[in-house]
């Protein structure tokens, strides 16, 4: 069977953001590093907020969303949470 592939184009917003993910938290001088052992991928204690998402997929298309807005962003896999997440210096909608 062949498979042909499309090229997907639009426009990803923030509220399309905020439904890729399933929960946010504070990351950096959080003591995460207490906890390094969870993470299946060396982790940047510096990104201010920690995200997870369902599956890679969602993780995919939130890293283009956060690259279009000028934020890196590093995958990695939370066995404690049994989630992919992903840190970042964006904040979203996180309020203090």
């Amino acid at each position: 069977m062949k498979l042909k592939y499309m090229h997907l184009t639009g426009k990803l917003t923030a509220l399309d953001f905020e439904r890729l993910t399933e929960s946010q938290m504070k990351f950096a001088n959080s003591k995460w590093e207490d906890q390094s052992y969870r993470f299946d991928q060396e982790m940047n204690w510096e990104h201010k907020f920690i995200y997870w998402v369902e599956n890679y997929a969602s993780y995919v298309l939130a890293s283009f969303y956060l690259a279009d807005v000028g934020h890196d962003c590093l995958v990695s896999y939370d066995e404690g949470a049994e989630m992919f997440c992903f840190t970042t210096n964006y904040a979203g909608t996180w309020t203090d």
